[in-house]
């Protein structure tokens, strides 16, 4: 399983869905490295519509201004 932010009763699980809570692509903070393992090397893994492991999930939710906590699994990010 892969990080997800649940809000309002939504789960989003890609950047583009989670962009468009939060009100812009501007929003989202991605990681400085490169998460995924076995990369093609030369594709760009800044991609939208990939899973929330590229997006620095902890300093997306800051910048936004928005209380979270942690789910019952560690990956679920639940704002409050």
């Amino acid at each position: 399983m892969c990080n997800s932010v649940i809000a309002q009763g939504r789960e989003y699980e890609k950047p583009r869905k989670l962009a468009a809570f939060l009100g812009g692509e501007d929003r989202l903070v991605w990681q400085s490295e490169n998460p995924f393992v076995r990369w093609p090397e030369g594709k760009d893994w800044h991609d939208l519509d990939l899973c929330l492991c590229g997006i620095d999930l902890l300093g997306t939710l800051s910048k936004a201004g928005l209380r979270w906590h942690r789910g019952s699994d560690p990956m679920e990010h639940i704002i409050d």
